[in-house]
């Protein structure tokens, strides 16, 4: 009965997540402009190939899973030199059983890596100049499909269950947990779900773009209300399951910073071009509000980035070009814009 108790609180809170979801209005965003970045190329001397990127304190962290002996590489922001690299694979003491992920941990000048094992998340102390201290291992309840990992105060582990469509916030320290499941299409083939997308996580918000149409919630961290839903207002056709000819992408990329979060989209207007065909990228920037703060296009752009703000850069790489890191000036990005929100 108690358990039966605790199924029906949870199905009930769910509930009331998602009809707050489906009841909110749209908001429909035009941006003003189109602001040029034009890329400066800095020569990457070691040989990697960056899986994710994170910022720690004056650093800039990149795994690299095939590198060989060490997967982990620190660069100073934001000269973008090298500084150390650790992180060595294989199953002894101290090494990465797995492949190395970041978990964002607003607040902290602490850098939280997985892959130590599939339950732990160590706890690693980066200097100025490039040298480790580990602090301790964070233990997780058990093993899961994590992506977009945040963690909090080392005690709210947040992280996206991409399969399952569900956002799952859990206390490490008194073990609750609270989700938001969006719904899924009437099929199995997780890929083409409509719903798919990704998460970031500020100190207080959750923000969450869909893959596959121009459309991003803002959740309160504390509570998973949704606060804000914002979007271009067009219903994009579903993704037929196994059918890749089907599949337009739009947010493909999804960064929170203190002041704003990042948007990297692509305009495809629902349609796929034939191969080798490329679309355009853009960034869009909001505040926690889902105002529009700026939109930039890009010479080159990149596939991962990490945006700066206290420099007013943005880091990135594109395996294009496998040699160089990319960066990009942000200094207008604190000056006065006024948003349209429709």
């Amino acid at each position: 009965m108690y358990q039966l108790s605790k199924y029906l609180i949870r199905l009930f809170l769910t509930i009331l997540v998602l009809n707050s979801c489906s009841n909110s209005d749209i908001k429909t965003i035009k941006f003003r402009e189109i602001k040029p970045l034009k890329v400066e190329l800095v020569d990457l001397n070691e040989i990697m190939a960056p899986d994710f990127m994170t910022l720690k304190g004056s650093n800039l962290i990149i795994s690299s899973s095939r590198s060989k002996p060490s997967m982990l590489f620190v660069y100073s922001t934001p000269a973008l030199e090298f500084l150390s690299d650790f992180g060595i694979k294989g199953r002894g003491p101290g090494e990465i059983q797995l492949f190395p992920m970041f978990s964002e941990s607003p607040g902290s000048e602490d850098l939280y890596v997985w892959g130590y094992s599939p339950v732990t998340i160590k706890k690693i102390s980066i200097s100025e100049n490039g040298e480790i201290e580990y602090k301790e291992d964070i233990t997780l309840k058990g093993y899961e499909n994590f992506n977009n990992m945040t963690i909090i105060g080392d005690s709210v582990f947040v992280y996206y269950s991409i399969d399952d469509l569900t956002v799952k916030k859990y206390n490490l320290i008194n073990n609750n947990e609270s989700s938001i499941i969006l719904p899924k299409d009437n099929h199995r083939e997780s890929f083409y779900y409509s719903n798919r997308g990704l998460i970031a996580t500020s100190k207080s918000m959750l923000v969450y773009s869909y893959l596959f149409k121009k459309q991003i919630d803002i959740y309160d961290l504390s509570t998973l209300k949704l606060r804000t839903r914002i979007g271009d207002g067009v219903k994009y056709p579903k993704p037929t399951p196994g059918d890749l000819s089907s599949v337009a992408y739009l947010y493909i990329g999804l960064y929170a910073g203190e002041k704003y979060f990042y948007a990297s989209c692509i305009y495809d207007d629902g349609k796929r071009l034939e191969e080798g065909v490329s679309r355009p990228r853009f960034l869009e920037v909001f505040d926690y509000d889902g105002n529009p703060i700026m939109k930039y296009s890009f010479d080159i752009s990149p596939i991962l980035f990490v945006v700066d703000e206290k420099n007013g850069k943005i880091y990135g790489f594109n395996e294009e070009y496998e040699d160089k890191l990319l960066r990009y000036n942000l200094d207008d990005l604190n000056s006065v814009y006024s948003p349209t929100i429709e």
